[in-house]
């Protein structure tokens, strides 16, 4: 499908649900690929998020309305214990905020090793059920950011993440079969979350 303009805010993404419900329910298949990760079935129906607006949305279909603007809140208040904003979720730019930025200790993060030049394991253990073993608690009380940050993590990995775009493409090619036989999206009506 055609690439469209890119959507650069959730206003202008809020107007497209409509037309975007409907094709959904037009092709059962991309339906359950859409269960799978609706912002990957959004950009096989030719719509592309903006760089900025994309973690926003991922965070409005995993969390709830109250929990996402949380997440967004302590990602602020990360961002300016660090100084800079960055990809919270990506580990290598953890690792380079909290590492070569503010010089938190190494040795501490890496779990049974004291090698500071050793990469420490910035994902925690989220397919446990909460509380999950974040390998950053050991930093708590090092630096300011390290409060808002385990926060943040912690909520973060409270509901699962969205698949990812290789399982997604496994599920398309129809290499992984989906349990669902049949799903629909609706619109629902309300007020507008801020």
């Amino acid at each position: 499908m055609a690439r469209k303009a890119p959507i650069s805010a959730l206003e202008d993404l809020q107007r497209l649900v409509p037309s975007i419900v409907k094709a959904v329910n037009a092709d059962e298949a991309l339906m359950r690929r859409a269960l799978v990760n609706p912002l990957l079935a959004l950009e096989e129906l030719g719509y592309h998020l903006s760089d900025e607006l994309r973690p926003q949305v991922e965070r409005r279909v995993r969390f709830k309305v109250e929990v996402a603007h949380k997440l967004d809140t302590l990602a602020a208040k990360v961002f300016k214990q660090a100084g800079e904003p960055f990809d919270i979720d990506s580990p290598a730019a953890l690792e380079k905020v909290l590492f070569d930025k503010l010089e938190l200790p190494r040795a501490e993060v890496v779990a049974g090793k004291r090698d500071a030049s050793a990469a420490p394991a910035l994902t925690p253990s989220v397919f446990k059920q909460p509380p999950f073993d974040d390998p950053l608690e050991r930093l708590r009380g090092k630096h300011a950011v390290m409060v808002p940050l385990l926060e943040y993590r912690r909520l973060e990995a409270s509901e699962p993440r969205l698949a990812p775009r290789e399982l997604y493409e496994r599920v398309r090619s129809g290499e992984v079969k989906l349990p669902v036989l049949r799903a629909r999206a609706r619109l629902q009506r309300g007020p507008t979350p801020q």
